[in-house]
């Protein structure tokens, strides 16, 4: 079989980024365009870690504005469990590394389907209203994809998916990736091109992927 030889659209994503969550429609739509023209991947960024790991309430301030300009800017809508019970308790713990862990387990099993994969992560948290933290939360996705639980819960218990998943904020750090979303072009000779950082509609970033294809 020949190699693959397409360029690949990696997105940096954080699963606690609202604008990550309205960016999740975005991509798919892309990847349904430009699916035979480039692979698709999501990386994760690693948003909140060390010392930012803490209780909902510590941001529930922000993010009860935050989410509202969200929903203003993209096609997405933030769930009513999220918004009237999780946001108001603000006893989730928010941290990055569980909910990324959860897909870097899925890429193991699927990592052609990561980009529906990666907006299915973050319609548990801010749609259903889930504690990002709490993997048992997220088996009905793997159950979803058929993927049984006695294969998954191995996998995030493991310290070697648990390394992965940091190498990918690691990469993003390498990038320097300051605003989530981001979209980077990795070529097949494995140069990098830096193709938009935070959120963009579809049709600015579609001209930008144009761009690259024709040049």
């Amino acid at each position: 079989m020949a190699a693959d030889k397409r360029n690949t659209l990696i997105t940096v994503f954080d699963p606690l980024c609202g604008w990550c969550y309205g960016f999740g429609p975005v991509l798919i739509e892309l990847q349904k365009v430009y699916g035979s023209q480039l692979k698709f991947d999501v990386i994760s960024g690693g948003m909140i870690t060390g010392n930012r790991i803490g209780p909902l309430s510590n941001m529930a301030g922000f993010i009860s504005n935050a989410y509202k300009t969200v929903e203003q800017h993209t096609a997405i809508k933030f769930g009513e469990t999220f918004i009237n019970k999780t946001l108001k308790e603000g006893t989730a713990t928010f941290s990055s590394l569980e909910p990324a862990k959860v897909l870097t387990v899925y890429k193991n099993f699927h990592p052609e389907k990561v980009v529906a994969f990666s907006h299915a992560i973050q319609k548990r948290i801010y749609g259903d209203g889930i504690d990002p933290v709490q993997y048992q939360e997220y088996l009905p996705l793997f159950e979803a994809e058929v993927i049984p639980e006695k294969e998954v819960l191995p996998l995030l218990a493991s310290k070697d998916l648990e390394q992965e998943t940091i190498n990918e904020f690691s990469q993003a750090q390498r990038w320097k990736i300051n605003g989530f979303p981001a979209c980077v072009i990795q070529q097949a000779d494995g140069r990098a091109i830096g193709l938009s950082s935070g959120y963009l509609p579809y049709a600015e970033l579609e001209k930008r992927i144009q761009a690259f294809l024709v040049g």
